[in-house]
Formats: structure tokens, sequence, C-alpha cells
């Protein structure tokens, strides 16, 4: 992970980037500084890892890779009556899709980290690439079309609060193998990948199959335990897996559990594939940690809310980035929630 910039270090890393061969002369003379003052914030910026060697050599490599869906949720309720008083319906939008939300968790976290999704470009789309900039998400790697809009999904709730959801637009049709392919240096070199289980078939078939060749650390959210066994992923010693206790009984078909102890068996079944590390969030009590050398429960602080399967997964590959071991980079997460 990249130590902050200050604001000078931000100015001087953008002037660097428009004017690669400035001199040390010259970018004193742009801001009004001494050569010596310009020389130590170079200095700083090739220590903090922005640029590289002679020559202003940038470096983008960066530690986490989110490849999945965005998605505008539009949400919207009829309006009731009560006791005769008439209630306005309400509209609400929000930004979604595991792959913007995993890149906005670890935006959250203060860390970096690539997204590659698809987005139009269109109102919507543009609204969306400039807020995950703002946020400090590197999105630039994206997949963009002026001719396919950015996907959208109508959620609306009736007045006796039944729900029903329409999706239209891009989104998972544009993330084909093909088109990440042009993309697959960033692939082959990210520290960890955290990829969205939403994804067609193929296009998680060809990652798996990426992140099995190269080793990466890598991680899904809302996929299937059944696909991940059947791409091999359940068996890569580099993979780890947060899930729920309920979701995880449910996809094992088993009794839910009512203390995390009954879940130890399955999970230890689960890791014993070949699995880095399975967490599974039990209630907002703590999480489960099963490796091949522990499974253990984790019980979180009475003012310590257990996370998501997001939050959590971003919050251990905020760890493993790190350099930590599992089990601390599983208790980092419960720590910044």
């Amino acid at each position: 992970m990249k130590d902050h910039l200050t604001a000078r270090e931000q100015e001087i890393l953008e002037i660097l980037k428009r004017d690669p061969m400035i001199s040390q002369d010259e970018l004193a003379e742009k801001l009004k500084i001494t050569r010596s003052s310009a020389a130590v914030h170079i200095s700083n910026l090739m220590r903090k890892g922005y640029i590289t060697g002679r020559g202003y050599i940038f470096n983008e490599r960066s530690g986490i890779l989110v490849v999945g869906l965005t998605v505008l949720e539009i949400w919207a309720s009829s309006g009731h009556h009560a006791d005769n008083n008439a209630e306005a319906g309400q509209i609400e939008f929000a930004f979604a899709g595991n792959g913007c939300l995993l890149a906005l968790e670890l935006a959250r976290r203060h860390l970096e980290s690539n997204l590659i999704t698809f987005l139009g470009r269109d109102a919507v789309g543009e609204q969306i690439y400039d807020h995950l900039l703002q946020k400090g998400v590197k999105v630039q790697n994206s997949i963009r079309s002026a001719e396919t809009p950015t996907r959208k999904r109508l959620v609306y709730s009736g007045p006796e609060g039944t729900a029903s959801q329409v999706e239209a637009g891009g989104g998972s049709l544009t993330l084909i193998p093909e088109a990440i392919l042009a993309r697959e240096e960033l692939i082959r070199t990210a520290k960890i990948l955290l990829i969205d289980g939403d994804l067609p078939a193929d296009t998680l078939s060809y990652l798996a199959s990426k992140i099995i060749e190269h080793g990466i650390i890598s991680s899904a959210v809302n996929c299937p335990l059944s696909l991940l066994k059947e791409q091999g992923l359940l068996a890569h010693p580099q993979f780890f897996l947060v899930c729920t206790d309920d979701g995880l009984a449910a996809q094992m078909k088993i009794v839910a559990a009512s203390e995390p102890e009954e879940l130890f068996p399955v999970c230890r079944q689960i890791v014993d594939e070949g699995l880095y590390a399975l967490v599974v969030i039990f209630r907002d009590q703590g999480l489960i940690l099963a490796t091949e050398d522990e499974t253990v429960f984790l019980p979180a602080s009475p003012l310590q809310a257990t996370g998501n399967t997001l939050s959590v997964t971003a919050g251990i590959a905020e760890g493993l980035a790190s350099g930590y071991r599992v089990r601390m980079a599983v208790r980092m997460a419960m720590a910044n929630e």
C-alpha cells in the first residue's frame, strides 16, 4: 500500500504526468520553490512508490484489482393511504454492483484499487466514472461504449410492500473475456484480485484460469460454492472466501447453526479441498476463520459490527496486501468496521 500524497506532491505528480521530461530546475520555477525543495519532493515520490528510476517512470501498478459490475439502482416506492392520510411515493438512486461497491469499500479504507467494470458513455456512466475517480478508485482501465448504455436496475416497492425489479442496459454482457483480454497485464501483475460472482460464467472461467496460472491471491463475492469448485478455485491455495452462516448452510444443505462451533466441521471440509481460508460471518457475533492450520471463532467486541461479505472481503484484502497473515488480516477487517 502506497503512502498518501501531500497536496504539493499531488501537484508535482500531475505536472510530471503532463510533462515527464521536465527538469528539476523547470519544476522549481513552475512551482515558485527552490531546486532543492523540488528535489526533496521528487525523492519523496520515489520513496512512496509513485515514480521509479530516472526519467520519472510512473509506477501505476495497483496492489488490488477489482473486476465486476457497476449498476445504477433506482428505488421507487408507491404512496399509500393510512388513516385517510396520503403519503407520497419516493424515488432514490444509488450506485451498486459488486464491482463498484468493492472498489468504493477499498477507497473508504484509503486503499488504491484498479476497477475493471463497464460504463456507458452516457450521462449516468460519466456521473459514476467521476464519482469513482473522486473517491480514489482508478477506473481508467474500465470498458466504455457509446453504443451500450450503463446498466440500470429499477426496484419497485408496491403499496403492500411487494417488490419487483427490472434491469436494462449494459453490464455483464459487456464484461466478456474478449473485452478483458486487453487488460490481462493488470490481472497478471495484481497483488490481489477481487472478482464479482455475478459476472458471466465464461468470464469467471477466464479469470479463474488466470488466478491459477499466475498464483494470484484472490477472492470472489456472491459466487456459489459449486461454481467456485467447478473452476478449481476451492482448491487454489491462495484463494480466500467470505460468506454468511445462513448462506453457507443453504449452499451446503445443512440446518442453520445456532452456535458458531456447529459450523466448524463443514468449514474444515471446504478448507480441506485446498482453499487458503474460509471466513464465515456469524450474524453480529463475530467471524469463523478456517484454514489448513486452524478453525477458530473470532468474537466481535460489543461495540464492533461484523460487517458484510463485501466489507470483510475488502478488509482481508487490505491486510493481505500489506503483508499480514490471514488471521491478522481478518482481525484488521473486523477492526475497520
